[in-house]
């Protein structure tokens, strides 16, 4: 990944959680009765994140990752809520959920799993990140920055047609 594309990442990063900033002290749709917001719902701008991660339990993310249809890949981020490395990581799953739309991203939070689920896919620590796919569960080792989660995308999916490569706007 040239020098190009790491500043563009950077600035994609910088953008989105502007955004959020933004979108999260003055709401671009204030809420409203449930007509009134399906009503307006196509004049609203969309979301930043037009694929993000679904939040799931412990239950729900054994019968996903079980699957037999399951036959792509599946990035599944573990955090804790209190923990600030999971909030600062978060914003980024978010962004690497919209730049490799063609991954599922599921994100499964501490209180919502009995510690059983964390130990059965080899969760030791928050924040973790694990990608599934048939035939293998690769998790994440290193640095959590944005180039280094894109590099870890490309190169656990080189199965994939060619590798998958980051969707940029």
């Amino acid at each position: 990944m040239g020098f190009k594309s790491a500043i563009f990442l950077l600035l994609l990063y910088i953008t989105i959680t502007t955004l959020q900033l933004v979108s999260s002290s003055s709401p671009i749709c204030p809420p409203q009765s449930d007509l009134f917001r399906i009503t307006l719902q196509s004049q609203c701008p969309a979301a930043t994140s037009p694929y993000p991660p679904l939040q799931v339990d412990g239950n729900f993310i054994d019968r996903a990752l079980a699957s037999t249809r399951n036959t792509g890949y599946t990035s599944v981020l573990f955090y804790a809520s209190w923990c600030p490395f999971s909030r600062k990581l978060y914003p980024i799953f978010e962004m690497l959920s919209f730049m490799f739309p063609q991954v599922e991203h599921l994100a499964v939070e501490q209180s919502s799993a009995f510690p059983s689920v964390f130990s059965r896919y080899g969760i030791p620590s928050f924040p973790s990140i694990l990608i599934v796919n048939q035939t293998s569960r690769v998790r994440y080792f290193g640095p959590k920055d944005l180039l280094s989660l894109v590099q870890f995308y490309q190169k656990t999916t080189e199965n994939a047609v060619g590798g998958m490569q980051p969707v940029f706007l």
